[in-house]
């Protein structure tokens, strides 16, 4: 049987970094599985990654690129639409299809992961990587950000807006929010507006394909294969080790491969379903599915995201405008925990009648959802319910928002440019339940934390419960989410899931 040091299960945003870190010390034989297609030959395919309209999301146009997710049971939160839960199928993962936000967490959203017994995961702790992995065009020069890391950061300058962001921005600022020219900052977290960080750089996406394993291709010790749909773990139950992986490779046909150490970063979907599969997960409901348990772990449950809503108006003066989109953020102000309540970003729908919208959306979920298997295939398409819009708590604070946008609209500037809500006549938790959709933020599935807590999957030196060579590294470990984009988090986790394997951080796996 084939074997390596080290396998990986997914090329995404942590997957891609962990590998290619692990690859630098040419003594480890790192083999990287992605379940959608490689593109060794990157420049032949750049255009797919080029940076184009409103968010950038280039899965829509590219549907290959995409797992096709979708919330299972949306008649009970919505009027009826579905909810597409976008994730990328490629080498890079969705850092090479989402927004390109190039967002931290707040300080105290980790500060908070620590103080649930994940030592080593507090923002200070966290400040050097999020250095590390940045090459901040606009603050390299500063303390608290890169000038050398191999992820490109960038602002659009005020300049180059489209009229809706610039009207959006000068409302905020005649509401009373304090412009904040760095979102990145510790600081810049209530009550504030200012232009979102990117990964660009000449207009072309930095994920971890364009990047960190673009890097490591080159190296003797690093071997990436797409096109293989991994269907599960290969376990040693009794000795608490994984032993390797099977894969279903482009032909259909299972391949079987040694390892040293397992590493699942297939995502906050893919990594619960693969260890379900390979029976860690709740045992009741994998013997549901003819699944025998090896590990009676919470696997799934615990699915956290940042539902949004979407709230359009008209402002025929913003009609024919052009610029860049997507360029401003408001973030609101804090609630009786001292936490931001929500956000906003402005978005254009039809330039051509100045028809545009404010995109709302809850930085703290307290609906819990799952994830979970529908049987033993690895086709089968999952059971995923997020939960949305079932707790009055999540509702006061997405009206709270919704009143924000409708004062935005009053105020002078957007008056000047005829602005006019088309929901104005509308009760609101009508036009939450006609709009409301994922932010696709998704988190949780495997929850971080000590094993005496019953609520977590995996410690904090990222080993799942119970098993000595078997990792999570992705957004499923997050014990609650962070107030801001994840993919920079997900970066950061990738390094130091390295750390632990390579030596270079406390309590981590020698090979």
């Amino acid at each position: 049987m084939e074997h390596f040091n080290v396998i990986v299960i997914g090329a995404g945003s942590s997957g891609g970094v962990v590998a290619a870190r692990l690859t630098e010390n040419p003594d480890i034989s790192v083999l990287l599985l992605e379940a959608g297609p490689d593109f060794p030959d990157e420049e032949a395919v750049l255009p797919l990654f080029a940076v184009s309209g409103e968010h950038s999301w280039r899965v829509a146009g590219v549907p290959e690129l995409d797992w096709r997710y979708w919330n299972t049971d949306t008649a009970k939160v919505t009027s009826g639409h579905p909810i597409r839960l976008a994730r990328g199928k490629l080498s890079g993962g969705t850092s090479m299809v989402n927004a390109t936000i190039a967002a931290r967490g707040a300080p105290n959203d980790y500060n908070r992961w620590a103080s649930m017994g994940n030592l080593g995961w507090a923002w200070d702790d966290l400040l050097p990587y999020f250095i590390r992995i940045e090459n901040d065009l606009d603050f390299g020069g500063q303390p608290i950000h890169g000038s050398s890391g191999p992820i490109a950061v960038q602002r659009y300058k005020p300049e180059t807006w489209a009229a809706v962001n610039r009207a959006f921005y000068d409302g905020c600022v005649q509401l009373g929010f304090e412009e904040a020219p760095d979102l990145n900052a510790p600081d810049a977290q209530t009550d504030v507006v200012g232009a979102l960080a990117h990964n660009r750089y000449k207009e072309i996406r930095q994920g971890t394909l364009v990047t960190y394993i673009r890097a490591a291709r080159p190296r003797p010790n690093f071997t990436i294969r797409g096109n293989a749909n991994v269907d599960r773990i290969l376990l040693d139950s009794a000795a608490g080790r994984a032993t390797g992986v099977r894969y279903i490779d482009p032909h259909g046909q299972p391949v079987e491969i040694a390892a040293d150490v397992v590493i699942v970063s297939a995502g906050v979907y893919g990594t619960p379903l693969i260890l379900q599969r390979s029976g860690i997960g709740p045992a009741d409901e994998l013997q549901a599915v003819g699944v025998q348990a090896v590990a009676d772990l919470p696997v799934g449950h615990h699915l956290l995201d940042h539902p949004g809503c979407a709230l359009t108006f008209v402002a025929p003066a913003l009609s024919g405008s052009t610029g860049r989109l997507f360029a401003t953020n408001v973030r609101g102000p804090a609630g009786a925990n001292g936490e931001m309540e929500w956000q906003v970003h402005p978005f254009p729908i039809d330039e051509e009648v100045g028809t545009a919208g404010l995109w709302i959306y809850l930085p703290r979920q307290d609906a819990e959802g799952f994830v979970r298997i529908t049987s033993a295939d690895p086709d089968a398409a999952p059971i995923i319910d997020h939960a949305y819009n079932t707790l009055d708590s999540d509702y006061r604070r997405f009206k709270l928002a919704y009143d924000f946008c409708n004062e935005l609209l009053a105020t002078p500037i957007f008056q000047q440019h005829g602005a006019k809500s088309q929901m104005a006549d509308r009760p609101f938790a009508e036009v939450l339940r006609n709009g409301i959709n994922s932010a696709n933020h998704q988190v949780g599935t495997c929850k971080m934390g000590p094993a005496d807590d019953p609520t977590t999957a995996v410690s904090p030196n990222l080993l799942v419960h119970g098993f000595s060579n078997l990792m999570v590294a992705d957004a499923s470990i997050y014990p609650e989410h962070i107030l801001h984009n994840t993919n920079f988090t997900c970066m950061v986790i990738g390094e130091i899931a390295a750390e632990l394997i390579n030596g270079q951080r406390a309590g981590g796996i020698r090979l």
